[in-house]
């Protein structure tokens, strides 16, 4: 079974000034560089999905790039990066494939949050799996089966566009984990960042 991490990275990071989040400095690297770090130690391939190609792509050949999904050439969030990256999976291996997805904004984020995802999906016959902290869903962060490519996309089709219902809608199952688990902690803002460097371990 292939397993292709997957880097949602489509925000415009306009709170951040217009700043790509992919290439945030965080203790000394680009958050993309991170999270590419932790995924490639549970994945096959890593996938990197925005709506441009980004510059800097061409300092890792072991990225794959792929464009969001658009709706009359609008983009429509992270369910657009969902619906490609699911699209590539099953084209490419299979609809036993399994996506792992997180997003770029997350500089605490750990292999280890996906692994327990990766053990429900394959402990019960799910089709995707999300991470919840405390009573908050956290779709970003999922694992996904590749043949629910035409599921999603008939969702998308019909006007739906956020994770959490289109998972909802599938019958995804879902994992608790604290609800302060930094793991989770994303950068919205300039003062989200100083706070994740006041929070470095």
């Amino acid at each position: 079974m292939k397993r292709f991490g997957v880097i949602f990275a489509g925000g415009e990071g306009r709170r951040l000034g217009g700043v790509s989040k992919a290439l945030i400095e965080y203790d000394g690297e680009p958050l993309w560089r991170r999270i590419q770090r932790e995924l490639s130690a549970i994945a096959d391939e890593i996938v990197f999905v925005s709506p441009r190609q980004p510059h800097w792509l061409e300092q890792d050949g072991d990225i794959i790039w792929l464009a969001d999904h658009l709706i009359d050439g609008q983009m429509i969030g992270p369910a657009g990066a969902l619906s490609a990256a699911l699209a590539y999976a099953s084209e490419r291996y299979g609809e036993d494939s399994v996506i792992v997805t997180t997003p770029v904004d997350a500089p605490f984020f750990k292999s280890t949050l996906s692994d327990a995802l990766l053990v429900e999906l394959d402990a019960a016959p799910h089709q995707v799996v999300l991470a919840e902290t405390g009573d908050r869903l956290q779709p970003a962060f999922g694992v996904w089966r590749a043949g629910l490519a035409p599921d999603v996309n008939t969702l998308i089709g019909s006007g739906e566009r956020a994770l959490h219902r289109i998972a909802s809608y599938i019958g995804a199952a879902r994992v608790s984990f604290a609800a302060d688990d930094l793991r989770f902690f994303n950068i919205n803002t300039p003062e989200d960042l100083e706070r994740a460097r006041r929070l470095s371990p």
